[in-house]
């Protein structure tokens, strides 16, 4: 009798037991409420954002929310599942909002604001949380495409036909001569690292010789690899309306051709790749480095853009084809490029990267894996991008990240520059000069 009343105990007990982990676990998924609330920097007297548009995407299940900032600059989302989340925000001012809102009338007919935040925690403890949206800086220039992706491996061209394209987007003529494009690096997963910051971003502060604190991440950007437009000053003029397209090889990608070792190179299914043979430049390490590489192509009819800096092993402009890079183009002397300093990252890779100053970038875009888990932390400050963008077909599926058409006027084509690539672009099938 007594056996079996302990048996009866242990099984209630075991009962009780799991019926409270059921509670918890159900505690844990239920729904919660989540705000954001947006204020514009000191600059702007750190007035509420109001009528801006929030978006939050879980990490996990990249599920994805879009709500306006109310008349307090917040932001609520009801139903929330717990998670981590990361969080974009833009507000794009027209220039009488702008007067009545801060005093003063702005240069620009529309003025854009961003802020962004990553690997935010939404639970039931933790239901809000404070964004500062900053200036974009709007350029002249824009990049437009980038076609990262590459196309199939077998039927293709691999990644030898990426490029991308830089789009004059105002009414004057701009010269193209000095402009520089890096790559920039830093950390490809959102894992915490003790060399790390709390969204899995290296922590460059604590990379060897680095004097200059939290600045390191806040005021720069690293790239690993920089190609640079030649010229006089005003030899190459791109209209407005116009682009440049830089190859990685300035070639016809859907002809069959001969590498640098004489090895007859077939390609199986020309409308997968481009046609690359009318680029404006292409990009040929030869020179540069001493080593002909088998598939660096150099086409005479096709510029090359002069190799700035080159900081890995890459004996071509390889694009990530996982989108785990991010693009910006710039502008400074040669005796200012001389001068920046260059750094391992604080994981402590052979790689030394270049250190360039936010205050200086024409543009930029972070592009990622996915929305989901294998969301890359961002490498570009919020008022250069404030969103990131994807390849939803994946890597070598012929399909590049386009900005999208804005307006059309008096025939030139304006493209949407809202700084938040998550807005701006959109997957197409790799186009040179085309248009979304």
């Amino acid at each position: 009798m007594k056996k079996t009343l302990s048996i009866f105990i242990i099984l209630l007990g075991l009962i009780v037991q799991s019926c409270s982990n059921d509670d918890n676990e159900s505690e844990a998924l239920k729904p919660v409420a989540f705000s954001v609330s947006l204020k514009y920097d000191a600059t702007f007297n750190s007035l509420n954002v109001k009528k801006a548009s929030v978006t939050i995407v879980n990490t996990e299940t990249a599920n994805k929310y879009t709500v306006e900032s109310d008349e307090s600059g917040v932001a609520n989302f009801t139903q929330i599942l717990p998670g981590t989340y990361s969080i974009s925000a833009t507000k794009v001012i027209q220039a009488a909002e702008f007067t009545e809102t801060f005093g003063y009338t702005p240069t620009e007919a529309e003025i854009n604001f961003n802020g962004a935040e990553s690997s935010v925690i939404v639970n039931a403890a933790a239901t809000g949380i404070n964004i500062e949206m900053k200036t974009s800086k709007v350029g002249d220039f824009v990049i437009k495409q980038i076609y990262y992706g590459g196309s199939d491996t077998k039927k293709g061209a691999v990644f030898r036909d990426q490029f991308i394209e830089i789009y004059n987007n105002s009414n004057t003529v701009q010269y193209a001569d000095g402009l520089y494009m890096a790559q920039l690096t830093g950390s490809t997963t959102s894992t915490v690292a003790s060399y790390s910051l709390a969204n899995g971003q290296f922590d460059w502060s604590k990379s060897e010789g680095m004097t200059i604190g939290s600045a390191a991440n806040t005021d720069y950007v690293y790239g690993i690899n920089i190609i640079k437009i030649p010229g006089s000053g005003t030899q190459y003029p791109v209209q407005p309306g116009a682009s440049i397209v830089i190859a990685q090889n300035g070639i016809n990608h859907k002809a069959n051709y001969i590498d640098n070792n004489g090895k007859a190179v077939s390609i199986l299914s020309p409308d997968l790749t481009v046609d690359l043979s009318t680029a404006d430049f292409e990009s040929f390490l030869g020179t540069y480095s001493g080593d002909l590489y088998q598939y660096d192509i150099q086409n005479p009819a096709v510029p090359d853009v002069d190799i700035a800096y080159w900081g890995n092993s890459n004996n071509d402009m390889i694009f990530d084809s996982l989108g785990r890079q991010a693009y910006t183009i710039f502008k400074m002397t040669a005796e200012e490029f001389s001068a920046l300093k260059k750094y391992k990252n604080p994981k402590g890779d052979a790689s030394l990267s270049l250190q360039i100053p936010v205050t200086i970038l024409i543009d930029g875009v972070d592009t990622t894996r996915d929305l989901g888990s294998n969301l890359v932390p961002k490498k570009l400050p919020s008022q250069i991008d404030g969103g990131n963008t994807y390849l939803p077909s994946g890597a070598y599926s012929s399909k590049s990240v386009m900005r999208k058409t804005k307006t059309t006027i008096a025939g030139r084509i304006v493209l949407q520059d809202t700084n938040n690539s998550t807005s701006d672009f959109v997957e197409v099938t790799a186009n040179p000069r085309g248009f979304n």
